[in-house]
């Protein structure tokens, strides 16, 4: 058992990530659940959740935080579901100076965005309660539940092309997903006092015309959400599939030939896509 090699990657294809490899796993692991932790919040890992090994590990983590320590573990399960143990923690950092948007089922579909100055102008936790006021006395009762998330947070999303545009539209309920976005915020807009990162729910996200009538291409997206729970983690989309290895290795032989072992094909990332 080790603890999992974190590799970081800032470019844009599709956008600043976490790979997180876990090369082996004590004797007898069948499964695995792997959790992410910042700013004192734990979650499970997007596609990593009762995940079958073959000895090792592979998930890419498109939901981490940018500028801020992320760590993360994993719980060990036997074939009988019994809990084995934690992995040894890692740690890494994302950097990125500008912000970036995505729906978590579609990483791909991740865009930077630049938010106007309507956005978050007021940022709202209500506790839900009530006074009471029982007869003869002089002042009232609390009865009072949790503190909620963030309601009716306002964002103005620029946009500077018609992909971008198209890009945000469809994070907001196309192709049968959930209208949730995944924002992370770069440092640019480290002022702006919401989670990392915010999940956010887009049922409205009207267009605003800037400069288009005067051959300009930007469009503001106002965007009113309240803080929610992102799609639960078992739900994901693999970024590399058997027919994008089948798609570039023509034959098995083809495979084979070039040495890799089955943790090198599963970290073939650079190959999503292949299929088309």
């Amino acid at each position: 058992m080790s603890a999992p090699v974190l590799t970081v990657y800032t470019d844009e294809e599709p956008c600043p990530r976490v790979e997180v490899f876990f090369p082996s796993f004590d004797a007898g692991t069948a499964t695995v659940t792997v959790y992410q932790l910042s700013d004192g919040i734990e979650r499970e890992l997007r596609g990593a959740v009762n995940a079958p090994t073959g000895g090792t590990l592979s998930r890419i983590d498109f939901e981490a935080p940018f500028n801020r320590p992320v760590s993360y573990r994993a719980m060990q399960f036997d074939a009988a579901g019994q809990q084995l143990g934690f992995t040894p923690t890692a740690s890494a950092t994302v950097p990125s100076r500008k912000s970036w948007m995505h729906n978590p089922l579609d990483p791909q579909g991740a865009i930077k965005v630049e938010f106007g100055p309507e956005s978050a102008p007021r940022i709202v936790r209500p506790t839900p309660g009530v006074v009471s006021r029982p007869k003869g006395r002089r002042v009232g009762v609390l009865l009072s539940e949790p503190r909620q998330g963030i309601v009716g947070l306002q964002l103005d999303v620029r946009t500077t092309s018609d992909a971008d545009a198209d890009a945000v539209q469809a994070m907001c309920g196309d192709r049968g997903k959930p209208p949730v976005l995944c924002i992370r915020l770069g440092s640019e807009e480290s002022a702006m006092r919401v989670p990392q990162p915010l999940y956010l729910s887009a049922l409205s996200a009207p267009e605003i015309e800037i400069d288009r009538r005067l051959g300009g291409n930007e469009i503001s997206h106002q965007i009113e959400g309240d803080e929610v729970a992102p799609p639960i983690p078992g739900l994901f989309v693999p970024l590399l599939t058997r027919a994008d290895l089948n798609a570039f290795f023509a034959t098995r032989a083809a495979l084979n030939a070039g040495g890799l072992t089955r943790a090198d094909i599963n970290r073939r990332y650079d190959l999503a896509g292949a299929a088309g």
